[in-house]
């Protein structure tokens, strides 16, 4: 978010020039050309009246409905009114899809207009008044854009007077917009990897065709067809449902409803109540030729949605996935903290080992529970709410290369400071008690981009349930990945195994701090992907200045230590810097047999017969880089490959890609990695478990050639 974030402002400070109120932004050819417009050139005090930016985008091009679909982000707009005055929510007019390979958006093309209500106070004192606004939207053709535009309006507070020419735009908008239809009953029902929406009310008789736009991504598969069935003044749509709806539904959920009745669309606002049918209409299917129609071609093709499990075995699967967790690469380092955590742990009284234990189990499971509800947060903010995202942000990776750096600092006794920065690793010295609570944070954190076997079905039902039944699933993660610790402490019978304590205690404690510094280097390497050669010298600056830090607060006295202090204020600032560069561009090197990802790649190469395999990756991902330099460099496999002319495309999540999140949450993965096999011509999808073997990917080689047509 952050890099999406600082490549916008990066294009606002190359764009922006005056307080003029057309939009001028992105390069030498920005694609939409925005304006504030009002309806009112004078409004009066106690008026409502509206504000609305304007659009114009160049032919080809499309900005978003407040549904984008399956990528790309809603047009925004920032109104900074003058105290007193209020603002309701924007109006947005009826979107038309707009389909992509197989992604399938909702927005706007040509021009459209966004109002918004502005309530003026009764006290407001007449005169002239400037509105500042700041938008910002993104752009696509077979590229998106992110554009933006400070804009000022201007305006006279006094007797009430129209704007006709801004009038004229915004009346058409709020024509366009849905009318709530209090008259039109809705409903919705689930079937076989289906929701059948169901509508009756006069607003339907002479209706020749329905669309049904969703207000919230994943409650459908945007892409595929709905599958309509028209009688009198009812109407049933079938469509596939989205990630939101593969467990129980929890509707009510807010549609905008199309409907063509003489050629003309109107557009209504309903809300489905879940579990209901409002008609007795079947299946477009099975009312024979003639009585339905289908939009947007065939119900077949694409990949299938992931199967749903219930709530117990995704508990289960979550429980085994985390218990595995403990074994994948990624969660390698902090095994470190945990062995010197047990073998220190020998000389504790019984009954504080328990505690330590239970409180590292604590750390654990509240870090998961802390993680599932960001990601609850950003799918009702309608962001992906992918698993290990956290390691999108430069910032994160940057503030947690720096932090594995000073643990094995202080693992070679660099420096000591008692119970706090000492027991983040070691957890046991003194009280011990922070240091296990902390230790069990760093390693979900550490953990996170990871999926582990099973993990992936029970992620996958937990970011499609209520709240409740996901954080439970999160819980059950935290349970596994803690067990074996927490089991040591219940059973220190098993310490008896080590060495007595002794000088091998304190050369243990150095050893492990390697594995720290190899964590950092990993961490400092995902940066150069994230922000390139000059975020990573930011970065080793940070790492100098905390090494400072550290070696001056272990002199001691006042001067000592307000270096000390000054130096990790300079580490802080640096890691601010880093975190502030601008995205790094990520290509796929010349020479490689692996071409960059786009959907149009893949069913280009499908149509041409080829199998596909599609690898979506990121740096930060270890199990990815794990598969890469194993089993995906294995000479059989790419023998595999080469024998059956494979196309191989690589996806890159390391950086924020509402794309290639859209497509994740189309297969139903809950992060990455995601390995995707495409027979040639047509033949559903098949994915792979996340920890490949050579074997797993020849015989999904050989299936694809067996299946392809």
């Amino acid at each position: 978010m952050t890099a999406f974030l600082a490549r916008l402002l990066l294009i606002a400070a190359l764009a922006v020039s005056g307080a003029a109120a057309h939009a001028q932004f992105g390069g030498a050819d920005p694609m939409v050309d925005a304006r504030l417009v009002s309806d009112r050139a004078s409004v009066a005090p106690g008026e409502t009246f509206h504000i609305a930016l304007h659009q114009d985008i160049t032919e080809g091009w499309h900005t978003y409905w407040r549904n984008p679909g399956d990528s790309g982000e809603p047009t925004r707009l920032e109104l900074d009114l003058p105290e007193g005055w209020t603002t309701g929510e924007m109006i947005w007019p009826a979107p038309k899809p707009y389909p992509l390979g197989p992604l399938t958006n909702y927005g706007y093309s040509n021009e459209v207009t966004l109002p918004v209500p502005v309530t003026v106070p009764a006290d407001a004192p007449a005169g002239r008044i400037e509105i500042p606004a700041h938008a910002t939207w993104l752009v696509c053709e077979d590229v998106c854009i992110p554009e933006e535009a400070d804009l000022t309006l201007t305006l006279q507070v006094g007797e009430s007077r129209p704007d006709r020419s801004g009038a004229r735009l915004i009346e058409a908008a709020i024509e366009a917009a849905p009318i709530a239809a209090t008259d039109l009953a809705a409903g919705v029902e689930k079937g076989e990897g289906a929701l059948a929406f169901t509508f009756a009310g006069e607003a339907l008789q002479g209706a020749s065709d329905v669309y049904v736009y969703p207000y919230e991504s994943g409650v459908i598969d945007h892409a595929a067809p709905q599958r309509v069935r028209i009688e009198d003044a009812a109407a049933r749509v079938d469509v596939k449902n989205g990630y939101l709806t593969r467990g129980d539904l929890s509707g009510p959920y807010r549609v905008l409803l199309s409907v063509d009745r003489g050629g003309e669309r109107f557009a209504y606002e309903v809300a489905a109540e879940a579990g209901t049918l409002v008609n007795a209409l079947a299946p477009a299917a099975a009312a024979g030729p003639g009585a339905a129609s289908a939009n947007d071609g065939e119900a077949a093709g694409g990949p299938p949605a992931a199967p749903s499990i219930g709530f117990w075995r995704a508990a289960l699967f979550a429980l085994i996935g985390g218990l595995i967790l403990n074994l994948m690469p990624c969660v390698f380092p902090i095994l470190s903290m945990k062995a010197l955590t047990i073998v220190e742990k020998r000389g504790a009284a019984r009954g504080e080992a328990r505690l330590l234990g239970l409180i590292f189990a604590a750390g654990v499971i509240g870090t998961f529970l802390a993680l599932g509800g960001l990601l609850l947060a950003l799918r009702v903010a309608g962001l992906p709410d992918l698993w290990g995202v956290q390691l999108q942000v430069p910032g994160v990776v940057a503030g947690l290369a720096l932090l594995m750096f000073l643990i094995g600092l202080n693992f070679l006794g660099v420096f000591e400071i008692g119970s706090s920065l000492q027991t983040v690793g070691g957890g046991v010295r003194d009280t011990g008690r922070r240091g296990a609570l902390l230790t069990g944070v760093l390693a979900v954190f550490v953990a996170a981009p990871c999926l582990a076997p099973f993990m992936t079905g029970a992620l996958a039902f937990a970011l499609s349930q209520p709240p409740a039944a996901s954080l439970a699933v999160f819980a059950f993660l935290g349970v596994g990945l803690a067990a074996p610790f927490v089991l040591v402490s219940f059973f220190p019978g098993l310490l008896g195994f080590l060495p007595a304590p002794g000088l091998w205690m304190v050369r243990l404690r150095q050893v492990l701090a390697f594995p720290m510094f190899a964590t950092a280097v990993w961490l400092v390497w995902v940066l150069t992907s994230q922000v390139g050669a000059t975020g990573v010298v930011w970065a080793l600056l940070a790492f100098l200045a905390a090494g400072f830090a550290a070696w001056a607060f272990s002199l001691g006295g006042a001067a000592w230590r307000a270096s000390s202090a000054v130096a990790a204020l300079l580490a802080a600032v640096c890691v601010f810097a880093a975190a502030r560069m601008e995205p790094a561009e990520i290509g796929t090197p010349a020479g490689e047999a692996w071409a960059e990802w786009s959907p149009a790649a893949v069913e280009t190469a499908r149509a041409e017969g080829r199998p596909v395999f599609i690898d979506f990756t990121a740096a930060w991902c270890v199990t990815c880089q794990f598969n890469k330099l194993g089993p995906l460099s294995e000479r059989a496999v790419k023998d595999a490959f080469e024998r059956n002319d494979v196309a191989l495309f690589r996806a890159d999540f390391t950086n924020r890609d509402p794309e290639i999140a859209a497509e994740l949450a189309r297969h139903g993965a809950p992060g990455v990695p995601l390995y995707v096999v495409y027979p040639g011509g047509e033949g559903a999808a098949e994915t792979l478990p996340p920890l490949l073997t050579r074997d797993i990917v020849i015989q999904a080689v050989d299936r694809a050639v067996q299946g392809g047509s």
